[in-house]
């Protein structure tokens, strides 16, 4: 790990950084810094992808500089692969320093798997079981794989952020059609459920 006294690390030498400890593991390198707000605050991100099979140890990498601190794991269906996006925040702690490092992986849905990362940073949990529930990916490793957000009753086999045959057409009405959303509603009961008006 990075000694405090190192700490806030800057854009320039987290580039040098990664570049020089993930070396070819990184496919895509990019950064980007932009002022926003009245006060022209200073945002700081960096994108990075890496192949599947280097994935743990970009996240070591990352680890190395402070202690982790994941926000979340956002995740798409790119059509022959699911992207997983996993958002970290270094120098976290220091105003006006606090720099995005976005790790970007792709699994191809052929092989729909990914390490768990809960071993490193335990806060992982909650957004690896959304991603298994959401996307159809599997967590290897990962301590707790129960559904969080779908009712036990929802298709095991449907995944609602899919837009391939797995995803949700077939299991709600009006998925894809906006004009036809705003149409009467599945339920033709009143507010109130089974209650007697």
């Amino acid at each position: 790990m990075i000694p405090e006294d190192r700490l806030p690390v800057s854009m320039e030498d987290l580039e040098k950084y990664f570049k020089k400890h993930l070396g070819d593991a990184l496919t895509d390198f990019k950064r980007e810094e932009f002022k926003k707000g009245l006060k022209g605050r200073a945002i700081k991100v960096i994108w990075m992808k890496v192949d599947r099979e280097k994935f743990l140890f970009a996240i070591k990498t990352i680890a190395n500089i402070q202690i982790p601190h994941l926000s979340v794991t956002s995740g798409s269906d790119m059509g022959d692969f699911v992207e997983l996006i996993y958002h970290f925040h270094v120098n976290y702690g220091y105003p006006g320093e606090e720099t995005s490092i976005n790790l970007k992986v792709h699994l191809p849905k052929s092989d729909l798997t990914i390490p768990t990362i809960t071993d490193m940073i335990p806060g992982a949990l909650t957004t690896e079981r959304e991603k298994q529930e959401f996307l159809g990916i599997t967590v290897l490793g990962i301590p707790d794989s129960r559904r969080l957000w779908l009712d036990e009753n929802y298709p095991k086999d449907r995944y609602p952020w899919r837009w391939d045959e797995t995803g949700m057409e077939g299991c709600s009405r009006y998925v894809h059609d906006p004009a036809e959303a705003t149409q009467k509603p599945i339920s033709e009961k009143p507010r109130g459920g089974d209650r007697d008006e």
